[in-house]
């Protein structure tokens, strides 16, 4: 077992390491800024789409007889002859014929 000693890096022609304490570099550009005092940190929230971005990609979860019934659509699609449709498509689909006027009323 070979324990790395200090200069090590220099040694083998690899010059400083840039990430040691000492090295200024570090407390400036590879450090997490700190986070703001007294409050939560918090995400970005929804960010607005680059320009020339049509889609973003979003991730939900399914039940599984909602995946089972997405499937179904899926390969009945298929036979059907539309040979390129996705999931995506036939969510996107079903989300444009989506009436919340038929929403129940929930407790």
């Amino acid at each position: 077992m070979s324990s790395k000693r200090k200069g090590d890096d220099e040694e083998l022609g690899l010059g400083a390491n840039p990430l040691e304490e000492r090295d200024p570099l570090v407390s400036t550009f590879y450090r997490a800024p700190e986070a703001p005092k007294g409050r939560a940190r918090r995400g970005k929230g929804r960010q607005p789409l680059k320009e020339g971005r049509t889609w973003r990609l979003v991730t939900f979860s399914f039940y599984e007889e909602d995946v089972r019934r997405l499937d179904a659509l899926l390969s009945d699609a298929k036979r059907r002859g539309h040979r390129r449709v996705s999931r995506s498509q036939i969510v996107r689909l079903a989300l444009r014929q989506v009436d919340l006027a038929s929403l129940p009323e929930l407790i």
